[in-house]
């Protein structure tokens, strides 16, 4: 595997303060004579020795480390811990932190976000309080009127993202005010396997949207939500080609999986499996342990790939809309 401009958006450090981490298990990304990196994980002995999990010694130069991460010991799996109500709306911050409109405004536990019309995440409201209609700053008529206003100002479609069963009574609601569905999708989760893959294709990554990444996914429009946040994005090469790419947003120790796209002339070819298991074994050498993604339910393709992979669902939300008549 060949790593382009890595420059982790976390905890990452240099050789520097190594000496306080005697005893701590960590990830190490060390230079090699190539040109390229490679990565070592253990318990950390001296300056220049990692003891891996297998008992084995592992020596290095502090002259080699371009970067190094201590891993903290998760408590939880993803997607699980505290009563599920909690755990919907924590996960649904999460997977806006990394997905994160231009405008966002608080109405009491609503959130508002626009993002001039491009995708229904950035451009929807989404409740974040207490069922069943998640608290917001007026009675729940008044709360409505608002959002109609606020998205008829901005010449956007007043839509709720509502996550179930949370808000199901504000989505029976919205249905009995003339509302519809436009979409349903699941949040799924994974605890990050263990790859294992053998792979002859290439996997470069970045912090930073470059244009061979854009050129693949044509998605020079979601720049800006896209700058927002910290995230990587990896191309998948074959003999120097670019065949797919996919946007992985980092909070914490989660990965939120996005913009997964294969080229059309490279479809049926299991890249999309490939690159997503060598995704899995660079964001585990970076301590990442868990990943969250969103996934629309009518596509049955994605839905096969995720189950395939490992993916579990976690919850599912529905978009809602203004009809006409309402």
């Amino acid at each position: 595997m060949r790593l382009g401009d890595y420059r982790y958006p976390m905890k990452w450090t240099g050789a520097t303060g190594l000496m306080d981490h005697i005893g701590k298990r960590l990830t190490i990304r060390l230079h090699e004579a190539s040109g390229g990196y490679r990565d070592i994980v253990g318990i950390l002995e001296s300056p220049s020795t990692l003891r891996h999990k297998d008992g084995r010694e592992i020596t290095f130069s502090q002259n080699e480390i371009a970067i190094y991460r201590e891993i903290i010991p998760l408590s939880e799996s993803a997607g699980k811990g505290a009563p599920l109500s909690i755990r919907i709306i924590e996960l649904e911050k999460l997977l806006n932190s990394t997905w994160s409109a231009t405008e966002q405004i608080m109405h009491g536990q609503w959130l508002f976000r626009a993002s001039g019309k491009y995708t229904m995440r950035a451009n929807s409201v989404l409740p974040q309080g207490a069922p069943p209609f998640g608290k917001p700053e007026k009675e729940i008529n008044e709360a409505i009127k608002d959002v109609i206003t606020f998205y008829s100002e901005r010449d956007l479609e007043p839509i709720f993202h509502l996550p179930l069963p949370l808000y199901e009574e504000l989505f029976n609601y919205l249905i009995a005010h003339g509302w519809r569905e436009k979409l349903r999708a699941q949040v799924q989760v994974i605890d990050i396997p263990v790859s294992e893959i053998d792979s002859d294709l290439v996997l470069e990554v970045s912090a930073t949207c470059n244009s061979e990444w854009l050129l693949v996914q044509g998605d020079e429009k979601l720049l800006d939500i896209m700058d927002k946040t910290q995230a990587l994005y990896y191309i998948l090469k074959k003999q120097d080609t670019a065949v797919a790419v996919l946007r992985a947003g980092i909070s914490d120790d989660w990965a939120v999986i996005s913009r997964l796209f294969v080229k059309p002339e490279y479809r049926g070819n299991k890249f999309s499996q490939e690159l997503m298991h060598l995704v899995f074994r660079d964001l585990r050498s970076a301590g990442i342990t868990k990943a969250a993604l969103q996934v629309d339910l009518s596509n049955e393709a994605a839905m096969a790939l995720y189950k395939g992979l490992g993916f579990r669902k976690h919850h599912e939300y529905s978009y809602v809309i203004q009809s006409s008549e309402s």
